[in-house]
Parts: C-alpha cells; sequence; structure tokens
C-alpha cells in the first residue's frame, strides 16, 4: 500500500492514538518487562502495520507511510509532537536521519 500526503494525513486521527498507547506500553514494558504486555505491544504494532503504516520506534513514536515522489518509493515520515501535517520525508535507504522537509 501507497499513500499519498494527504491519505496519510486522513488516518493519522486513526494512528495516533495507537502510537501514544504503544509508547506508553512500551515505558510501561520498559520498567518491568512481561510476556503479557509484549503480547499487547505486538497486538497494537500489527494494528498500525494492518493499516499499511511502518512502525519504526516505538520509545519515539515514530511511523514511517510508504509513497511515492517523483516516480521513486519513498516513506512519508512521522512521529508524536509532529501535528497534524506530515511535514517529512526520506528515501528507502536514509532513514529518519536523512529525512526531508516537504516542500509545499
Amino acid at each position: 500500500m501507497r499513500f499519498t500526503r494527504s491519505e496519510a494525513e486522513a488516518i493519522l486521527p486513526t494512528v495516533r492514538p495507537l502510537i501514544e498507547d504503544i509508547r506508553r506500553r512500551k515505558v510501561s514494558y520498559d520498567r518491568r518487562p512481561s510476556a503479557p504486555l509484549a503480547r499487547e505491544l505486538e497486538a497494537l504494532v500489527g494494528e498500525v502495520a494492518a493499516l499499511g503504516v511502518q512502525v519504526k520506534d516505538l520509545d519515539a513514536g515514530l511511523i514511517d507511510f510508504p509513497s511515492i515522489r517523483r516516480g521513486e518509493d519513498i516513506l512519508l515520515c512521522w512521529k508524536l509532537g509532529d501535528g497534524d501535517r506530515i511535514s517529512w520525508w526520506h528515501d528507502l535507504e536514509s532513514g529518519f536521519r536523512g529525512r526531508r522537509l516537504i516542500e509545499d
């Protein structure tokens, strides 16, 4: 599945609460690891993945939306705190460190 920027932004209200829940549970897991909590985390990540969104960093709440830019596969990049818009993208190899601002 590939997203346009507007499609990715439209699904953010569904994805954001899941990512917030993942981050809260990850903090709890880091304090006191348990198999049930690990299964809950795994299920939440699976729920996000079923929407076509890639969870990249549980601690930061970082996710990517597969997309295309100028005929090339890219990832639209968003993390908790970025607001309601997706403002960043990166190519498949560079990851978060290589993210670039989307020029409107």
